[in-house]
């Protein structure tokens, strides 16, 4: 997987995430010629040195048709030899609008991809391989019950079958929800984000924890794991630091169990919930690069190089990613330290008080973590970040 075998032109959509801005870093130093499409070509990937142009198609969510249409045009005009899709609207146009017929696309089978983000399918055959799911029903927003359905007790969790899905001319953004009394459950229902069909399911006190692979017709070639140090916010959500770690061997078992049922090919993040008596159950399966992916390319695992080597069909190497390599998102961090300033309850969630989350924060200056946005040799990504920011 050299810099040689794999030099070309590619097109990496999504430049405004810190996903794309991780591949055009991990490909333009492996010797490809990245063209950024982005909204408003301004974005974060586009900033990087690694660039070659960042493209304005508008909004892919907003004018789906018409961003499929010019980035059909743009990898036409530039003459990109594979295209990159990172966000999951960005898949759902290419599988919607026959990008996915052209052989430059890597992405995984639509059949596949609409098996895998499908949360109710995917449980369900999560189910039948003995892989522990959460208690859930699929229940019709139109038809359902107005009480909650025995043997649910409150709090429950309201979560979209799918987390994008097509509504009227565009997409519609799934919302999930819990819902912790009888009053509340009837409105949750009628949220536009569940209009698709609302999964019920019993809540799962504790953390996120995810598995990340790269399969071959749901052979797994590269394992990756990570934990998480800090969230923004505070009481859970994105991670802003973050550690490499061996993957959990029985968690990396329904992983591969789940990816083999799906015969799977590409990149996929598996996410389980990691409960206080330390049992975990499968949420959904992310078939797409994911936010903290620059980690597991410090630490080893360049899964862009290697989802691209693979559709290419070139020979995926042995990796063996090192564990102990941390990563931050500095401006993440930042919100984490001053949302836990502002609210007690943040401090309560993560047992820190103020001067210990100041503490923490300045430590990941001098620290061996490695600034995930902030490069001293690819630094105006973070600039440009930064002037967002602060406009804001």
């Amino acid at each position: 997987m050299s810099a040689s075998a794999s030099a070309g032109t590619i097109v990496v959509t999504d430049g405004e995430t810190r996903a794309a801005l991780a591949a055009v870093r991990s490909l333009g130093r492996r010797g490809w010629a990245v063209h950024v499409a982005s909204a408003d070509g301004r974005s974060l990937a586009g900033a990087s040195r690694h660039a070659r142009a960042d493209h304005a198609l508008g909004d892919a969510a907003a004018d789906p048709a018409g961003w499929a249409a010019r980035l059909r045009a743009l990898a036409d005009r530039v003459a990109a030899d594979a295209i990159f899709p990172v966000s999951e609207v960005a898949l759902g146009n290419a599988y919607r609008f026959g990008l996915d017929a052209d052989a430059r696309l890597a992405c995984p089978p639509r059949a596949r991809y609409e098996q895998a983000v499908d949360k109710h399918a995917l449980l369900a055959q999560a189910q039948e391989l003995g892989v522990p799911v959460p208690r859930t029903l699929l229940l019709d927003p139109a038809q359902a019950p107005a009480a909650l359905p025995a043997p649910f007790r409150y709090p429950v969790v309201l979560k979209p079958r799918w987390s994008r899905f097509w509504r009227g001319r565009g997409w519609q953004a799934g919302e999930a929800a819990i819902v912790r009394a009888p009053e509340a459950f009837a409105r949750a229902l009628r949220a536009p984000g569940l209009a698709a069909g609302a999964l019920l399911q019993e809540y799962v006190p504790g953390s996120g924890e995810g598995v990340f692979l790269l399969a071959r017709e749901g052979e797994p070639l590269v394992r990756f794991a990570h934990r998480r140090l800090r969230e923004k916010p505070p009481t859970g959500g994105v991670a802003v630091l973050s550690e490499s770690v061996r993957p959990d061997p029985k968690l990396l078992a329904h992983a591969e169990a789940i990816l083999g049922a799906l015969r799977w090919t590409g990149l996929a993040m598996v996410e389980f919930r990691r409960a206080p008596d330390g049992s975990a159950f499968l949420m959904e399966v992310n078939p797409r690069l994911w936010g903290s992916v620059q980690l597991a390319i410090d630490a080893g695992a360049d899964f862009p190089a290697l989802a691209l080597a693979l559709h290419r069909g070139e020979p995926i190497p042995p990796v063996e990613p090192r564990v102990g390599v941390r990563s931050r998102w500095l401006l993440g961090d930042l919100d984490h330290l001053l949302v836990g300033l502002r609210r007690p309850a943040a401090r309560r969630a993560t047992g820190r008080g103020a001067g210990r989350l100041v503490l923490d924060f300045l430590r990941g200056f001098a620290d061996t973590s490695r600034e995930e946005i902030l490069r001293r040799d690819d630094w105006r990504p973070f600039l440009r970040e930064l002037r967002g920011r602060l406009r804001a």
